[in-house]
Parts: structure tokens; C-alpha cells; sequence
């Protein structure tokens, strides 16, 4: 995080804004882009000629629903129940939970751990969604002794027309999961499957650093999708040409905070205890599963970009191309993105081959 610009600071103050939905009648139609704040940031949906006030009510109502399952910093959250309580007994859970957990165990299992859902411990020593700080090397061990996935069992099947519910335990008192990493490309998967139930054409979400583009643009075009600078985030670096996908980065500039003169970033290297520095700034994934490419990123941000073959190798990932973005500001991406990304400043774009 050495070459971050000068002057840039992460305002944790910001989840403290909300912008309150307009109530309008059902069938009324509603014209351009609506947002809401939730999931820590702006979310925002254009559904085009389909918006009506209805169907953004559905949607956001959606977005809510999940946030309050998966919100660590809420006592009443379902993930909050689960982690108070699962050391002691199996505790049932949501078919979302569920669906959510199962991924993010798969995808430790795939990395070794460098993607892993028992993350929160650490998290809570370093202080990230509430008062940043650089923890002691004691607090680092002492929650790193909390972290592994191994201790979470995820027991029975989450099938819908079954009664019963899967269920949860820890076989360590002292482990949290944090789904944070994976739990936005849920919620945009959630309401691309309200879209194609809903039958719309085209439409636009955005939450935070996940966007899912669906259809084509009014006209047949392509979507453009802006990818920022992660240098200066104000900025965009990068424009990609995309239809029917989710295109989902993690950076290290996302959110951080400074301390006597260092910057500190919110993505942990479970291994180590401290916010990961493999030479990246940057890693966005183009894939058709939001879920998945929202794990994907962040399992390449912490394992580097040297991991990207055997990853590729994987059934779990999917088909999906990626583009790094490494300290020095040189860009990496994937072949199946040339013709389709462009720099906008003109710097030169290697790509590679899986």
C-alpha cells in the first residue's frame, strides 16, 4: 500500500449517511437510476424502460433482507446469532446462509485458506467498520489462534422443500465468521434471478465494488463498465466492454486507515495477521456468477497474481477473466479481455494467457 497517492483518506463516517427511498404507488413508473444505502455502501439499480416503483421495492426490500442476514456489526443479524452460538450447539440457519457459507468454505478449501469466512477475528483486532488501529503482535496471535476454517461445519442439505434446516457449529469456542468478502455477489445474484423472473430486458446494479450489468444496453450496445484507478480512486483507469456479466474488484484502497504515517488496508493475509501485501493494488474478475467473482477477487488480491493458473484449474471458479493492477501501476489482464478493456490513459495493457 506504499504507492497509495498522498492525501487520500478512507471516511469511516460514510455508513453513517442514508438516503431514504421515495414512496411512490405500485405501478407507478419511475424514471433513471434509484439508490439505497445498504451492505456499508451506495446501492444503486436501473431497470430502464421496467422500472416501476413495484419492482425497485421488491429489489431493495431483497438487498435489505440479506444485509440483515449477513451485517456483523448488527446484534440481531443472523450471522451475529450464528457466531454467538454455534461453539455451544449446531444452530439452523437460511437457505441464503446456507448457499453463502457453503461457497466461502469451498473457496477455502481451494486456497489453502487464503480466502477464509473465519476472517473476523482478526478483523475485530484491527478494528475495521468501527475505530481502525494497528493491533499488538499479542492481540495479531491471539486472534490468528481463532482464525481456520476447518473449525466450521456446515451439516445437512439446504433444499427448499425440505423442513429441515441446515445447520452450523464451531468446534473452537472463539471463532467468527465474516462473510463480508463474499456476501455483495450473493445479494447481486439474488436480484439478477428477480430480473429474469420478473422478465426485464436490461438493467443496471451497482453495489459498491460489484456491478452486475444485465441484457444489453437500450440499443443493443454493450455495457461499459468503469474500473477505478486504485491509485486515486476519484478517477476511473480503465473502461470494459461487457454484457450478461458481474464485474467485481477488491483493492486495497477500498477501505483503509493511516496510522503514524502507514497506510493499513482492510483485506488480512490470515497467515500472517496483517492486511495483505503481495504486489497488488487491484484485482477485478469478470465472470457470469457475482458470488463466485467476489470470492475469486479477493482469494487472487491475497494470493498473487503467480496463483491465477492454478485457480483457473478449478471447477469452483467458473469460466472468468481478470484484470491486476500490481504497485508499480502496471496492468495484467487476461486475453478474453482483449478488444473488450481499455486504458484510458493510454498506459500499455500486458496480457496473458491463463
Amino acid at each position: 500500500m506504499k504507492n497509495l497517492k498522498k492525501g487520500r483518506r478512507f471516511l469511516w463516517a460514510a455508513a453513517l449517511f442514508f438516503l431514504h427511498p421515495i414512496i411512490l404507488s405500485c405501478s407507478q413508473r419511475v424514471a433513471g437510476a434509484q439508490e439505497q444505502f445498504t451492505f456499508g455502501t451506495i446501492c444503486s439499480i436501473n431497470l430502464y424502460e421496467s422500472g416501476s416503483a413495484a419492482l425497485y421495492g421488491k429489489l431493495f426490500a431483497r438487498l435489505r433482507e440479506l444485509n440483515d442476514i449477513f451485517n456483523n456489526y448488527s446484534e440481531s443479524s443472523e450471522i451475529s446469532l450464528v457466531n454467538k452460538n454455534a461453539a455451544k450447539s449446531p444452530v439452523p440457519v437460511s437457505q441464503d446462509f446456507y448457499a453463502v457459507l457453503k461457497k466461502a468454505l469451498d473457496f477455502a478449501r481451494l486456497t489453502d485458506g487464503a480466502f477464509d469466512p473465519t476472517v473476523g477475528p482478526l478483523v475485530k483486532a484491527w478494528g475495521f467498520g468501527k475505530n481502525p488501529r494497528v493491533p499488538s503482535k499479542e492481540e495479531i496471535e491471539a486472534a490468528k489462534k481463532l482464525v481456520g476454517w476447518q473449525c466450521v461445519k456446515l451439516e445437512g442439505f439446504a433444499d427448499q422443500k425440505s423442513a429441515a434446516l441446515p445447520t452450523v457449529r464451531f468446534t473452537k469456542s472463539g471463532v467468527s465468521l465474516d462473510l463480508g468478502a463474499i456476501a455483495k455477489g450473493y445479494a447481486a445474484d439474488c436480484l439478477a434471478q428477480i430480473l429474469r423472473e420478473e422478465k426485464v430486458k436490461r438493467a443496471s446494479i451497482s453495489l459498491g465494488g460489484n456491478v452486475y450489468v444485465y441484457g444489453k444496453k437500450p440499443g443493443g450496445a454493450l455495457w461499459n463498465v468503469a474500473v477505478r484507478d486504485p491509485f486515486d480512486p476519484t478517477k476511473n483507469a480503465f473502461l470494459l466492454k461487457t454484457q450478461n456479466a458481474t464485474v467485481v474488484t477488491s483493492g486495497g484502497y477500498e477501505r483503509f486507515f493511516e496510522q503514524d504515517g502507514k497506510i493499513y488496508s482492510h483485506i488480512l493475509d490470515t497467515k500472517s495477521g496483517f492486511p495483505v501485501d503481495k504486489g497488488l493494488l487491484s484485482v477485478t474478475i469478470v465472470s457470469q456468477e457475482s458470488m463466485t467473482a467476489d470470492a475469486l477477487s479477493t482469494s487472487l488480491f491475497v494470493l498473487g497474481m503467480e496463483k491465477i493458473p492454478d485457480i483457473k484449474k478449478s471447477a469452483l471458479a467458473g469460466n472468468f477473466e481478470c484484470l491486476c493492477v500490481d504497485e508499480s501501476g502496471k496492468a495484467w489482464a487476461s486475453k478474453g479481455l482483449k478488444g473488450f478493456l481499455t486504458a484510458l490513459d493510454g498506459q500499455k495493457i500486458s496480457f496473458f494467457d491463463f
